[in-house]
This record gives structure tokens, sequence and C-alpha cells, in this order.
């Protein structure tokens, strides 16, 4: 559990610094088109970043295994806080399970709390003769803050781009599947270890032939002394 939570915090790590980001450059990317790109871009960026993340984790994981076991054939004592770092699918699954939680929360508390603040319609009414203009204004001032949506569009603030693009019950429903690509990646990346690792012994494996095909063609073009005269 220490482990997947160490991974999940990592993940966590990632998303918050793009939650930064996206709240000093990208509040107004819903109506520019360059920081619209922009977004998307940096989106994508460190998506990318937690997938490697969760590979160097499984890649890693899996070398401990085998060095574990490498231990173990020896007669060497391994500590059992080494073994709970060794590769293994429950620990990636408890981690995207982790990593989910919380965007989850906010994202179904925030459904729950959207009845009680129903949106605002724009249309414009004509009004008769006898409304007064500063009672409409002061009805409008005293609506309430929705204070969970304000702060699920801060924690979705990576995806800021959408906001504009669609109504607030739609993007409240959208808010359920945007915690999901950043855990996700890192999810896949983990549990791509093993392949990595084959990957990594096979390109050191290749390394070490092309090293070897190397010296042979230097040691027979290595030219040779002048015979000696008899």
């Amino acid at each position: 559990m220490k482990v997947s939570l160490s991974y999940a915090a990592r993940t966590w790590g990632i998303y918050a610094v793009l939650v930064f980001i996206c709240l000093l450059f990208m509040t107004g990317a819903s109506e520019s088109v360059v920081l619209t790109i922009l977004n998307i871009a940096a989106l994508l960026g460190f998506t990318l970043v937690a997938f490697n993340e969760g590979a160097y984790n499984g890649e890693k994981a899996c070398t401990l295994a085998v060095s574990l076991e490498k231990q173990l054939k020896e007669g060497r004592v391994v500590d059992d806080k080494m073994r709970s770092q060794v590769f293994s699918k429950k620990t990636g699954v408890t981690m995207l399970i982790i990593c989910l939680i919380p965007f989850l929360f906010v994202s179904i508390l925030n459904l729950a709390v959207a009845p009680m603040y129903p949106e605002v319609e724009t249309v414009q009414v004509e009004r008769e003769k006898w409304t007064d203009p500063n009672e409409v204004a002061d009805e409008t001032a005293l609506q309430p803050i929705n204070w969970v949506n304000v702060g699920a569009r801060v924690v979705f603030m990576p995806y800021v781009f959408s906001y504009g693009l669609v109504s607030n019950a739609t993007l409240n429903l959208l808010f359920l599947l945007y915690g999901f690509p950043m855990p996700v990646a890192a999810f896949v990346g983990y549990m791509m270890g093993p392949k990595l690792r084959q990957k990594k012994l096979k390109d050191i494996a290749l390394g070490k032939k092309r090293k070897m095909r190397n010296l042979k063609v230097n040691r027979q073009r290595k030219p040779r002394g002048p015979k000696a005269e008899v």
C-alpha cells in the first residue's frame, strides 16, 4: 500500500505542477485559439511525463525483483521493505485506484451540490414598465456562489480550454472523466515495466555485439610493422 501511495503521490505532484501552470498562463484558453493549443499541448506533455514516470517505476521494480531473486539463491537475507517494492500488478492497480480517489471525490461532490445552485438563464426577458432595474441587480448580486464548483474548476484547470465550450451541466459530467487520463497514463507505464526491462536487456546485448564487432574490425585493420630484413 505504501509503495502504491508513493507512486500515486508522484502522479499528483506532476498534475499539481500542470494545475499551477494553467492557473498562471491558461485561464483564458477557452477564448483564445493560441492558448487552447498551448493548453492541449501542455496537457499531453504532462500526461506523457506521468507515463514515463510510471514506466520508470515499473522497469525499476522488475530489475529489483531479479536482483532480490538472485540474493535469495545465494542464501542472503532480503529485507521485507525491498520485497514490497518489486513489480506487482496489484501494486499498479492499487496505485490507479488511490490516484483516482481525490479526482472522483471532487467531481462527484460537485455533481451532488450542483442542483442547489441552478444555472442563471442568460436570455433577456422584456421587463414590464413597473419593474425596477435596481431590484433586478440586487437579486442577481444575492445569488450564492457555488464554492464547490469553483474548487472543482481549479482542480481540473488543465482542461480549462473546454470550460467555455459546453454548458455548466455538461462540464460537471465531464469532470468525472477529466481525472482519468494522467492516473491511467501512469498505470499503463508501470504495467509496461516487464516489457521495458526486456527491451533494455535486448538493447544492452545488441550494444555488446556491436562493440565486439567493432573491436574485431579494428584489430583486422591494425597496421603491421615492417618485416625485419634477414
